[in-house]
């Protein structure tokens, strides 16, 4: 079924439902806070003292799942995401998201959560299965795919909301670099990103940015970017000119938690620093021109936040590397997507646990590698 169908065609269509949902659960702050769960156990970040998934995320992550399953059945069980289905409702009782093959099924899903909201779970249900063709002139001329593409080799990783408690709290915090926030709505992407199976490349990605256009107070729209790198194709739409033209010096965007002795290695090699939240941001500020570099020294990251990005960057000729593989070997090593071997915690091979570095051009790494090998 899928053949006949364009994958990349259909992730940007399921990027922008998913930035529809996430937009109508943020619309009203009485439902959002329904919607808050703060992850436990095995789900948290353990950066973070407190962690929260929304039932926006969980919707998402499986409205993504259901859609691309149904049209690339071949691809159906190698679709991951970051969130646990299960969300608990207000009597204790834990309810596992799906989405039903109709409107009424999804429905009555999401109103066993969110009990006498009844409207609210309709609304949800009704963006889940609504026709969602996203057209703007920035998203450029989507590319045929190979025909020869193999997709029961091919794996999915979504992150359905990249900086949670930014979409919670909605407070925006500017930098004094243009483009780049530290805090806030702009900070909040979908992430699809697509790789091999077989060799753990990541050969395409959707990043969305759900409120990346203000139109006017409390309405917003999508911004949307896309890449495909296959030993055949190689096509983006993010041509983006670095802002401030030749004037502008190199940044580096990082965690505000980053380890200070690793920021004065940038300081030294002449550096401007800004700091902001949200991985997906962060290497979506790369993608975008808007910074030279994204490093991050902890294993602080998982899979399903830097699959869709490296592939972005990876058609760009940059990509994202395993930061203490690249400097111990001082050469550029990519971060690969490769199933668990046996002795690996199932935890572990979610995440990224070297750190990473992601560059839109390869050359920016030759100085970096030397400079941060004595750390």
């Amino acid at each position: 079924m899928g053949e006949n169908i364009n994958l990349l065609r259909a992730l940007i269509n399921c990027a922008e439902k998913a930035a529809n949902i996430a937009r109508l659960c943020r619309s009203n702050e009485e439902l959002l806070a329904l919607l808050v769960q703060e992850k436990t156990g095995a789900e948290a970040n353990q950066r973070f003292e407190h962690d929260f998934k929304t039932l926006a995320d969980v919707l998402i992550q499986e409205t993504i799942k259901h859609e691309i399953g149904e049209l690339f059945p071949a691809m159906r069980e190698a679709i991951l995401g970051e969130e646990s289905p299960s969300f608990t409702n207000k009597l204790g009782e834990k309810v596992t998201i799906a989405v039903g093959d109709t409107e009424d099924q999804t429905a009555a899903c999401l109103g066993a959560i969110l009990g006498d909201h009844k409207a609210a779970a309709g609304a949800l249900a009704a963006e889940v299965h609504r026709k969602v063709i996203y057209d703007n002139a920035q998203l450029g001329d989507i590319p045929e795919l190979p025909a020869e593409l193999n997709y029961s080799n091919l794996g999915i990783w979504i992150d359905p909301i990249d900086a949670t408690a930014e979409y919670i709290s909605g407070d925006t915090i500017f930098t004094n670099f243009p483009g780049i926030t530290s805090t806030g709505l702009d900070c909040v992407t979908v992430l699809i990103g697509v790789y091999e199976r077989d060799s753990g490349v990541p050969v395409m990605g959707v990043v969305a940015q759900p409120f990346g256009n203000k139109l006017e107070e409390h309405v917003y729209s999508t911004s949307m970017y896309w890449g495909v790198c296959l030993s055949t194709l190689q096509a983006h739409n993010c041509n983006f000119a670095a802002r401030g033209g030749h004037e502008r010096g190199k940044i580096g965007i990082f965690s505000s938690s980053e380890d200070s002795k690793i920021l004065q290695h940038f300081l030294d090699l002449k550096y401007e620093l800004a700091f902001s939240a949200g991985a997906g941001h962060k290497a979506l500020k790369v993608i975008s021109n808007d910074a030279s570099v994204y490093m991050l020294s902890k294993g602080s990251t998982f899979k399903w936040d830097t699959c869709a990005p490296q592939a972005i960057l990876r058609a760009l000729g940059g990509d994202v590397l395993d930061y203490a593989t690249s400097v111990a070997e001082q050469q550029a090593v990519s971060i690969k997507y490769l199933a668990p071997d046996a002795n690996q915690m199932e935890s572990d091979w979610k995440c990224n646990t070297n750190g990473l570095i992601a560059v839109r051009n390869l050359e920016t790494v030759k100085e970096l590698l030397p400079k941060l090998k004595g750390n």
